[in-house]
């Protein structure tokens, strides 16, 4: 005498392997989309690193530009790029 359960079990077989089947396919989905979204969010990091250099680096060259006719600003440039000094000054140089 089988149980009713076991009964069940043997008509409808394929109903659970059916579940089971589509139980793998969802996880296997979500783990597909959770790499997407970490790959994906790793670039929006690496793009946001990015605009923030870019913006400080255009700040700096505006700060640049606007200073071209300011003598003292010509001097620092000359002293920093050109290690010009000026008449009185004495350079030392480490070695």
């Amino acid at each position: 005498m089988k149980s009713g359960w076991y009964q069940i079990f043997l008509k409808n077989w394929w109903v659970i392997a059916f579940v089971l089947m589509a139980c793998g396919f969802y996880l296997q989905a979500i783990h597909k989309k959770n790499r997407l979204v970490k790959t994906l969010q790793e670039r929006i990091d690496l793009l946001s690193q990015t605009k923030r250099e870019a913006e400080e680096k255009k700040e700096e060259l505006l700060l640049r530009f606007q200073s071209q006719e300011d003598p003292e600003w010509l001097e620092l440039v000359l002293k920093e790029n050109l290690g010009v000094t000026a008449e009185g000054e004495l350079k030392v140089v480490f070695e």
